[in-house]
């Protein structure tokens, strides 16, 4: 019992004194902590004034940054660390007259025992709603680059010993031979340590002014943070969120990532980086070399296409590019980062544009959720932007080349192609959402333009077509045609292309000039063509204004000639145009569903909205919206004759048409005709009065106003009458009358 009680006495006596000895150490701890502070407080405080001590401040940073820096106020706190307040760095020489950095407020914190062994450990240094302005002029060309410079080369410089450290280093103190700079560094960084930076509610306006409109973009929250700042390739984390402007256009950016700096060599690795832009994920890795002078990444990524031309890797101002090109929707990008910024960026990858909708004014659009994606390897520098080669794929199409776009000077470069299937391109042209095509077209062009000179645009190459069918939604308008078209742009020409068209065949040749608006002139040959087909077809394709009133008006086969010169590309403006001059055939015609013809068909036997003859033949011409005709038709009937003008934009006569035919006499209805004639010769009507030498009657009509309105005035009464009169003179003279009493009563 008694050696249990020693043993349980020693074992207090132990115990006791272990604690004695932490409460020793805590105190002395404790007593060493006030002393230092205390001797860092007194140390600062007669050293370092606060007059002082700002003036000290000003005038390094003057000297480093190479700016003009003004500071309100600057505090010492031995527990909090150093205030600062009204911090104003200026501009680079020369550029925007405004502060490069405006802070109200910046602390500084700072950990009190590294300076026993002559280390400066920061805590976090804080900027609450600063105000920055960056400036960029060319690819690595900032208002800071000279600033980051001569940063980097103060700190690769033989470091002198630190004023804040309460104890002496030899080996700080002394100046490292040249050879071993990579050494000194490395130590003498290593005297420093920061634990993070962080910006709170910041300000910062973005000029970009390698574009001859500056680009400026505006982060009106900035709010980044970075965590264990090393220059030594300790690993770094950050995060960054902040709305900000581009392009009339609103964003919201958030990332996050890590990596570890080297400041000698200048390099970074295990670089990481993913975050969102407008729900748009991204996400770099990989390795830098000089990021000071030469940033020469090696990088892998993916990336939205807004992305890429925010950061400047594809120039934003392509999607204006030609004039009426627009995008929309997201392209997911994914690709290999490398190069440098004294050779050239180069951006390798695949982009996916399904869900990218494109269109250029109204002719075409690449609509969402059409498969597309293109293969590239560019280079962007300086001065230009350089897709050394491309391959689209876009649904069955394949389409290769290259484009080289010098900042806002010009761009060229050539496409070229296999054979590319035309079959649901109609899907993509709103005009022809209805209609369907097929066949090929091959393309092999060389293009270049001086940007805002369109007359210096040139296009030059063959674009050739084969089997080319194209239907509109109640028939086929064209079919298996063969063409090949030259390019000297604003030229375009093909010479005899053959096709098919509305069960017949045809030749055309065609010139197009590519001017402030399409101009082109050309001759067309049909033959054996069904007229139906080919006039319904033609509304079909050209008339926007009421087309079903044209519609199904004539049948019969037509061989047609026509050589004519026009403008435009929309249906309305083209046929307006329209000026030339032709030659038609009809063989079994018949026209119909005319309120003229109903009108005309009165006098017949044959009643109905239609008339039927074995041919009509003659000439046409449009000149001013007017088209001016001639036509000859021959049949069972007699003969009928017509010309005349109509206005193609009113369709009223311009001024009038005028229709002479000579209708056999078992044809005509004559209780009509004798109805319109004077009432003085209805009770001397005899149809043989009616009669010429060939057994045939006169009937002319004189049209004017709306056709599409009869009116009794139209019927030649007086020439009819005429005709009645003569004859009955000379029947009456034969039988020796007084045909003046008999006609006249006296």
């Amino acid at each position: 019992m008694a050696n249990r009680v020693k043993t349980s006495k020693k074992q207090e006596s132990t115990t006791g004194r272990f604690f004695k000895y932490i409460v020793w150490a805590v105190g002395a701890f404790a007593a060493l902590f006030i002393v230092l502070s205390a001797g860092a407080w007194i140390y600062i405080s007669i050293n370092y004034p606060p007059a002082k001590l700002k003036a000290i401040a000003t005038d390094k940073l003057s000297e480093t940054l190479k700016r003009k820096v003004t500071i309100g106020d600057i505090h010492f706190n031995v527990f909090s660390g150093f205030a600062v307040t009204d911090l104003h760095i200026g501009n680079r020489a020369g550029w925007t007259d405004q502060d490069f950095v405006v802070a109200k407020d910046i602390s500084i914190s700072y950990h009190l025992l590294p300076l026993l062994w002559g280390k400066i450990s920061l805590g976090e240094i804080k900027l609450i709603g600063p105000q920055i302005l960056v400036e960029r002029r060319a690819l690595n060309e900032f208002n800071f680059s000279d600033m980051a410079a001569s940063t980097a080369a103060a700190a690769m410089a033989p470091e002198e010993p630190s004023s804040f450290s309460l104890i002496s280093s030899a080996e700080a103190a002394t100046a490292p031979p040249a050879g071993v700079a990579a050494a000194a560094i490395n130590r003498t960084t290593a005297l420093l340590s920061i634990d993070g930076f962080n910006i709170s509610h910041g300000k910062l306006v973005y000029l970009d002014e390698t574009t001859k409109t500056v680009q400026r973009s505006d982060l009106t929250d900035l709010n980044f943070k970075i965590s264990n700042i090393s220059v030594v390739g300790s690993k770094s984390s950050f995060t960054l969120t902040t709305p900000f402007d581009y392009n009339k256009t609103r964003y919201d950016l958030a990332m996050s990532g890590s990596y570890r700096y080297f400041l000698y060599g200048q390099s970074i690795k295990e670089f990481s980086l993913n975050g969102t832009l407008n729900g748009l994920g991204f996400g770099f890795s990989g390795d830098a070399l000089n990021m000071m002078d030469n940033f020469s990444p090696n990088m892998d990524g993916n990336a939205s296409l807004e992305m890429l031309k925010i950061s400047g890797l594809v120039p934003g101002s392509l999607e204006a590019m030609p004039k009426g090109l627009t995008l929309s929707g997201p392209a997911k990008v994914t690709f290999h980062l490398s190069g440098s910024l004294k050779s050239g960026l180069e951006l390798k990858g695949t982009a996916d544009g399904t869900d990218l909708a494109i269109q250029y004014q109204d002719m075409f659009v690449k609509t969402p959720k059409a498969a597309c994606k293109v293969e590239f390897d560019t280079v962007r520098s300086a001065t230009a932007y350089d897709v050394k080669s491309f391959h689209v794929t876009y649904q069955d199409w394949a389409v290769d080349g290259s484009f080289l776009y010098k900042n806002g000077i010009s761009y060229s470069g050539e496409i070229h192609t296999k054979d590319l299937p035309l079959a649901g391109l109609s899907n993509d042209i709103p005009r022809l959402k209805n209609d369907k095509m097929d066949g090929t077209v091959a393309m092999n062009l060389t293009y270049s333009q001086f940007l805002n000179k369109p007359g210096t645009l040139k296009v030059t190459g063959p674009i050739v077509l084969k089997g080319i069918n194209f239907s509109l939604p109640n028939e086929s308008y064209l079919k298996n045609l063969n063409a090949q078209i030259d390019v000297n742009y604003p030229a375009f020409k093909t010479q005899n292309a053959t096709f098919g068209c509305f069960d017949g065949t045809g030749v055309v040749s065609l010139a197009i000039t590519a001017s402030k608006s399409l101009a082109y002139a050309f001759s067309v040959d049909l033959k054996g063509v069904n007229a139906g087909k080919a006039i319904d077809g033609s509304v079909d394709a050209y008339v926007v204004k009421d087309p079903q009133n044209y519609k199904d008006k004539m049948d019969g086969v037509m061989n047609f000639t026509f050589k004519g010169t026009g403008h435009g590309i929309g249906g309305a403006e083209m046929l307006s145009a329209l000026n030339g001059s032709g030659t038609y055939s009809i063989a079994g015609a018949a026209v119909k569903g005319y309120p003229a013809i109903t009108y005309i068909n009165g006098f017949f036997k044959d009643k109905g909205s239609s008339i039927v003859v074995d041919n009509i033949a003659g000439n046409l011409d449009t000149k001013n919206t007017v088209l001016t005709f001639t036509s000859k038709a021959d049949g069972k009937m007699g003969e009928i004759r017509a010309n005349g003008a109509l206005s193609m934009a009113t369709w009223v006569c311009a001024p009038d048409i005028k229709i002479q035919s000579d209708i056999r006499q078992e044809f005509l209805d004559l209780n009509a005709v004798k109805a319109v004639l004077p009432d003085n010769i209805k009770d001397k009507f005899d149809p043989k009065l009616l009669v010429d030498s060939n057994g045939n009657v006169d009937l002319d009509f004189h049209i004017t106003g709306d056709p599409s309105k009869p009116d009794l005035k139209w019927l030649d009464i007086s020439r009819l009458g005429n005709v009645f009169l003569n004859n009955y003179v000379n029947q009456a003279s034969s039988n020796g009358q007084n045909i003046l009493q008999g006609l006249f009563g006296h």
